[in-house]
């Protein structure tokens, strides 16, 4: 289990280094003048004492390796840099916004599960009915809906319509608890909904295909109800898929998250790295790429180790 552990964690260290890499190399060749966009940002004279002023100030002074190794270094440390817009340390800014992105991906993930997996067994246990058919085609619509267009529905009926959500914003758990449950149910849905529906395809099938197997006949001829088998032998052979769907679609509900935090007013990560992105404001990009490279890596390590403790085989691998 050890030497397994240590395999897969070399190869995501390896991957990072790429990604540290790939994500300096891509800011340095984003179009516009990061030095005119630096300047403008802090109100400096565009002469050459203010613009060697300003390349010290933002590191862009030396060569690009040069420039690089001090990067990693301070970024290392946890100096970030300076955002080129509001003067703010990045990592105080991305203090400030990680929970609300981490509450948003949160309750995206409980939507997921607790509308999907149910829904996924249900359909396995009664194949072939008129439910089955109702409830996959149901998943179906999740998968197939875009999640702008379902945001602006649900904006539509539950906030204009009926009046029973706000719009948009943002309310912290601290200051209110209610109405951040109020702000957060549209944007949270939106975001596990398409997850939900993978789900539910995906515990299906796994679901039947392992109830087809010979230790599941066993159990039937020792007399134990459906409802046995499947809680008792069928679900945990069950969730080695779930857990490769919930592995893969996490880069996707990050990246999908974004859009909804820009939709629905909320002050994340996803909302700054837009702002950032129209801004030209480079250490902020930067930090987000390195951040969003970092978290689909603990989630793909950690969706190794479960693996593992599922299926004992894959250890020797």
């Amino acid at each position: 289990m050890l030497s397994f552990l240590i395999s897969r964690a070399a190869q995501a260290g390896i991957v990072l280094c790429i990604v540290i890499v790939l994500a300096f190399c891509a800011v340095q060749m984003m179009p516009g003048d990061a030095l005119l966009a630096a300047v403008e940002a802090t109100g400096s004279v565009a002469d050459s004492r203010g613009l060697d002023a300003v390349r010290k100030l933002y590191g862009m002074d030396g060569s690009p390796i040069e420039q690089f190794w001090r990067w990693l270094g301070k970024f290392v440390r946890g100096d970030w840099g300076l955002s080129m817009t509001t003067g703010q340390a990045v990592w105080d800014m991305f203090v400030q916004r990680a929970p609300v992105t981490l509450e948003l991906f949160l309750g995206g993930l409980l939507w997921a599960l607790v509308i999907g997996v149910p829904v996924g067994m249900v359909c396995a246990f009664r194949r072939g009915s008129r439910l089955d058919t109702w409830l996959s085609s149901a998943s179906l619509v999740g998968i197939a809906l875009p999640p702008t267009f379902e945001a602006l529905a649900l904006i539509y009926l539950l906030a204009v319509l009926f009046k029973v959500l706000p719009v948009s914003g943002y309310t912290a758990f601290a200051t209110d608890p209610w109405a951040n449950i109020q702000s957060m149910l549209m944007p949270t849905f939106v975001v596990g909904s398409h997850l939900a529906g993978v789900l539910a395809r995906y515990v299906r099938s796994s679901l039947l295909d392992n109830l087809r197997q010979d230790f599941i006949r066993t159990a039937r001829s020792k007399g134990l109800s459906e409802v046995q088998i499947l809680f008792r032998h069928a679900v945990k052979p069950s969730m080695i898929p779930i857990v490769t769907v919930l592995g893969f679609t996490f880069g996707g509900m990050l990246a999908g998250s974004f859009i909804i935090e820009v939709i629905f007013a909320l002050p994340g990560i996803g909302r700054m790295a837009v702002d950032s992105i129209f801004e030209k404001d480079f250490p902020v990009i930067q930090a987000v790429l390195v951040v969003a490279s970092v978290n689909v890596l603990v989630v793909n390590f950690l969706v190794d180790i479960a693996y593992a403790a599922l299926d004992p085989r894959i250890r020797l691998r």
